[in-house]
């Protein structure tokens, strides 16, 4: 007993397959973008901090490419011509990986985020955590960061340490 078999429509059903990946990795670009726009805009907001300067608000950032530390005495005018720029999302996307940052430019953000009692950021993602969870399980997980030892770090870098 012989049998023959062909596989019809593999090429169309690959082509499709093809198709259905590129349109789910724009969602997903897209839906990153849109997150971030989100969280940038929640932390200008409902930051319960005062901003004499606007400086921290204006250094809100989600663009990967265009963040940067600030220091304290920047000009304001400096970082509010920044401030589109900065609010843009711009995301790092190597092969199956999408990477996102949420971040506050000015030196002394990380001072107010953990010694001031204040969030500058961390309201945020704990505001939006659980859309992620129930929305995005899937694709996306926020790493959080252990916050008291970046300040540890950026206090060694600026007042030097034995």
């Amino acid at each position: 007993m012989e049998i023959d078999a062909e596989l019809q429509g593999y090429e169309e059903t690959m082509r499709g397959l093809e198709q259905l990946v590129k349109v789910q990795e724009k969602a997903l670009k897209d839906c990153l973008e849109w997150l971030l726009r989100q969280m940038v805009n929640y932390v200008k907001l409902h930051g319960p901090w005062t901003d004499r300067t606007s400086n921290l608000r204006n250094s809100i950032s989600g663009n990967i490419k265009a963040m940067q530390e600030w220091p304290a005495d920047t000009p304001p005018d400096v970082l509010k011509a920044k401030a589109r720029e900065l609010e843009k999302p711009v995301i790092e996307i190597n092969g199956d990986d999408y990477t996102a940052v949420l971040s506050a430019g000015m030196e002394y953000s990380i001072d107010v985020e953990t010694a001031s009692g204040y969030w500058v950021l961390q309201g945020a993602i704990d505001y939006f955590e659980p859309l992620i969870d129930k929305y995005m399980s899937g694709f996306l997980s926020v790493e959080n960061l252990d916050l008291e030892h970046i300040a540890s770090v950026q206090s060694i870098k600026q007042y030097g340490g034995d």
